[in-house]
């Protein structure tokens, strides 16, 4: 049985789908990551916005991934602004960490090159964190063609908590491929029937944590929006236990994004454990994490 799971950054499934991952690793499960956003496009060095956005901002002015938005952070730890790499440079290593975290996991993984959004003219958190451009569309057709190739008997896509905008078209690729009860998926590309029942929306972390994420109501109003009439989404749980520790081993394997995203990496483990624990009391069960499944009406 085929796992794809869609990850807008490299880490992003490490964060908030490692548990599963691991659960799913344990009962012998084939799993595919599928990393969208992962490419430099064509900047040649990096503007001080996109140090900030990639995390060496944190090196010179002392701020954390929290206070300079972090989405995507790199940290050079102990290196200077100017120590900052190339855009190609810089994305390499983080696909070079998504590797590393895939093989840990027993995944094998797949990247789109797409640009990340700082280098798709989003600049500053307004526009990281708000609506995507008209002229930056979902990238349906390209997610299609991995579906279609990989034939998964489930695929998990962001829901986009936190509302950054490569979540944001993550998650409106994964509504456009989904299908009603009777119908094909929208996208252009043929993947074969609708994913009803086989798509599950994973709760982005750390952004869940950071807003304190616990209804489908906390969602902006554009969010599900084109959601077909006749679909609604299911809470199933993941129970941790021992899971718990292998999912923080993971996350540990992205170093470039600790400091920039949690400070330090007693931090992140605490902030890990503690959204388990959250999420757990929500369904009343042990630590977990929480999937959304696509289900007819």
């Amino acid at each position: 049985m085929t796992h794809v799971f869609v990850s807008p950054h490299p880490d992003d499934i490490a964060l908030s789908c490692g548990g599963l991952v691991a659960a799913l690793q344990r009962r012998g499960e084939t799993v595919v990551i599928v990393t969208v956003f992962c490419g430099a496009g064509s900047s040649s060095t990096l503007t001080d916005y996109q140090r900030d956005a990639l995390g060496f901002g944190a090196i010179a002015t002392g701020a954390t991934g929290a206070e300079t938005g972090g989405q995507t952070g790199v940290t050079a730890t102990g290196a200077s602004s100017a120590d900052a790499p190339s855009p190609d440079a810089a994305m390499a290593g983080r696909r070079s960490e998504d590797e590393r975290y895939a093989r840990s996991v027993g995944a094998a993984i797949t990247f789109l090159n797409l640009p990340d959004a700082v280098f798709r003219g989003y600049e500053g958190e307004a526009q990281l964190m708000g609506m995507p451009r008209p002229d930056d569309p979902a990238p349906i057709e390209a997610l299609a063609r991995e579906l279609g190739r990989l034939k998964p008997k489930h695929v998990y896509f962001p829901l986009g908590v936190g509302n950054h905008v490569d979540h944001q078209l993550a998650r409106a690729a994964g509504i456009a491929l989904l299908g009603g009860p009777h119908d094909e998926p929208s996208g252009s590309v043929a993947v074969g029937p609708g994913l009803l029942g086989r798509l599950l929306f994973y709760e982005d972390f750390p952004y869940a944590q950071r807003v304190g994420f616990e209804r489908l109501e906390q969602l902006p109003g554009h969010a599900l929006a084109t959601m077909p009439h006749d679909v609604s989404l299911a809470p199933e749980y993941c129970e941790l236990g021992d899971l718990l520790d292998r999912k923080v081993e993971g996350i540990r394997v992205y170093a470039s994004q600790i400091d920039s995203q949690f400070g330090s990496d007693g931090a992140m483990a605490e902030a890990v454990r503690s959204r388990a624990s959250r999420v757990g009391q929500l369904g009343g069960i042990d630590p977990a994490e929480r999937y959304w499944r696509a289900i007819s009406s």
